[in-house]
């Protein structure tokens, strides 16, 4: 596992045994997570996934705090249109405690790239990992 970032409100990893980046959020409240301390870590997830190559991420979004608007909509309007540009064709996403997040997220892959895209939503990180871990050839 290699760590790309890490803060105490998220952690982005490189799995090379399932061939995947991680993104998990922590259960954070010391740092107000918006604006340039939510999208540059994203941002750099990107270029990760790009200079690698990869095609599957996993999201565990569990501990996300709300966001507010305008990230949410850097989310749809640049976020996953760029994973999905630069390979995304499998994304394991793990339930946020507001299952709203989850289902936006899906949504919102499904409508950029529906049947080039593979989406399975999870409650639990290691069911997550362990079906990746099962597409990995």
């Amino acid at each position: 596992m290699m760590i790309i970032f890490d803060s105490p409100y998220l952690k982005i990893q490189y799995d090379e045994q399932l061939q995947a980046i991680l993104e998990e959020w922590k259960l954070d409240f010391t740092v107000i997570v918006a604006g340039d301390n939510f999208r540059k870590p994203l941002t750099t997830l990107i270029q990760e996934f790009k200079n690698r190559k990869l095609s599957k991420w996993l999201c565990d979004i569990t501990e996300q705090k709300t966001l507010l608007s305008e990230d949410q909509l850097w989310l749809e309007s640049y976020y996953y249109s760029e994973l999905l540009k630069n390979g995304l064709h499998t994304a394991a996403l793990v339930n946020a405690k507001n299952i709203l997040g989850t289902v936006n997220a899906k949504n919102c892959l499904e409508n950029l790239h529906g049947d080039k895209i593979q989406i399975e939503v999870f409650n639990k990180n290691h069911l997550a990992k362990s079906w990746l871990a099962s597409l990995t050839v």
